[in-house]
């Protein structure tokens, strides 16, 4: 988490411009079980991006974070954007299997070892 907030308080710059961070912290059952940050759309970043989707390990496998992706869909939706992209370590204990669930489609792109995935959301 602290890693996180360092990097939305002094978020990278990509192509020329700061990334935007928009974060949310997610609450099941009156706990706080995990948090979701996004790079806003930009005049340099034309679509969003899901930066982060943490749920803690011990609330992991109830459908939090397939709900959370469902919230956020209609939150881009609201903001006006057509699609969401994020990325994924490949391999053991990845979260690839819930992305391509939800309908996010490989790009081809390789960003930083991570695959790139594109939802559309209009």
């Amino acid at each position: 988490m602290a890693a996180s907030y360092a990097d939305a308080l002094l978020p990278e710059v990509i192509d020329g411009a700061p990334v935007v961070p928009w974060m949310r912290a997610i609450e099941a059952d009156g706990e706080l079980v995990g948090f979701v940050m996004v790079a806003l759309t930009t005049d340099a970043h034309p679509e969003p991006y899901l930066w982060r989707l943490l749920i803690d390990r011990m609330h992991q496998r109830r459908g939090i974070g397939t709900a959370t992706l469902g919230l956020l869909v209609e939150q881009c939706r609201a903001w006006g954007d057509r699609a969401l992209v994020t990325s994924w370590e490949p391999g053991q204990g990845s979260p690839e299997a819930v992305y391509i669930r939800f309908g996010f489609v490989p790009t081809g792109n390789i960003v930083d070892g991570e695959v790139e995935g594109r939802l559309t959301t209009a």
